[in-house]
């Protein structure tokens, strides 16, 4: 038996509130409506107040934040229970990770996963609207949504050389298939097997003319990984993060303490200027 006490988000910081927040989005984008149109609906909100549970919110919004992930579960249960052992390979789940696990590992300072899975889907969006598989009304629908909340829309390390080295690893693990998971139309999935070097390139190129018009040019908040995601590292070890002393083309650091690796990282989560503490403990 297992228990889900979700009060427990309320000890969760908003960077881990937000990250968590792009496995709803997967799950709704391509499988439970009822709850994207709760996400869109109250999604700022639902961040801010730890989806109902931080003292003062209202019971509106507990109660809106228990059903999105009563059916969210339930709609990963009901995919993901029949299928156990991964004998079938078109996954609705693996939405957004088809390109995600080669990014989320690429940046000096890794990504955190909801971040990275949610420039993948942001991607794919695009791909599903130039495809006719969703129209600009919902993939524009979908794309606010990620932004309003915070999620990375585009890395500037997602380019086409990674993603299609990303594809071919990825069909290692598909039995030879792309079987990109894509929506067909909101709360539907569909699977291509077809997507071409050159169809990727020229979406991607106007993927990152679209997401320049959404706020931050399409950059995340709190989208790497800090002092938060580890129970423990020692000094070398952060300094391991930036070892080619190129911090993601921001910035040239000197190889000293796990203090400066994280003095960087909460410059780039959008938080510069914050008292920190060093990783080690």
């Amino acid at each position: 038996m297992t228990f889900l006490d979700f009060s427990f988000l309320k000890t969760l910081s908003e960077g881990h509130i937000r990250n968590g927040f792009a496995e709803l989005i997967k799950i709704s984008v391509v499988g439970e409506k009822t709850v994207f149109d709760l996400l869109d609906k109250y999604g700022e909100e639902l961040i801010s107040t730890r989806f109902g549970y931080l003292d003062g919110s209202s019971d509106e919004i507990r109660h809106v934040g228990k059903q999105i992930n009563y059916l969210g579960i339930k709609k990963m249960l009901e995919l993901e229970v029949p299928n156990l052992h991964e004998v079938m390979l078109d996954r609705v789940i693996a939405f957004g990770h088809t390109w995600s696990p080669t990014l989320e590992l690429t940046p000096t300072i890794p990504l955190r996963h909801g971040h990275a899975i949610n420039t993948d889907m942001a991607f794919s969006v695009t791909i599903a609207w130039k495809r006719h598989l969703i129209s600009i009304e919902e993939r524009d629908r979908i794309l606010h949504l990620m932004s309003r909340v915070g999620l990375t829309l585009d890395h500037k390390l997602f380019q086409i050389d990674l993603i299609w080295k990303a594809m071919r690893s990825i069909m290692l693990t598909r039995d030879g298939h792309q079987r990109a998971a894509m929506p067909h139309s909101i709360g539907q999935c569909v699977f291509l097997n077809d997507l071409t070097h050159d169809e990727l390139e020229s979406i991607l190129r106007e993927h990152k003319e679209i997401v320049k018009a959404y706020p931050r040019n399409g950059d995340g908040l709190d989208a790497y990984i800090d002092q938060n995601d580890y129970t423990e590292i020692s000094d070398s070890d952060a300094a391991n993060m930036i070892s080619i002393k190129e911090l993601n083309g921001e910035a040239v650091l000197d190889l000293v303490s796990s203090t400066t690796v994280l003095s960087k990282t909460i410059e780039m989560n959008g938080f510069a200027h914050t008292n920190v503490c060093p990783m080690a403990i």
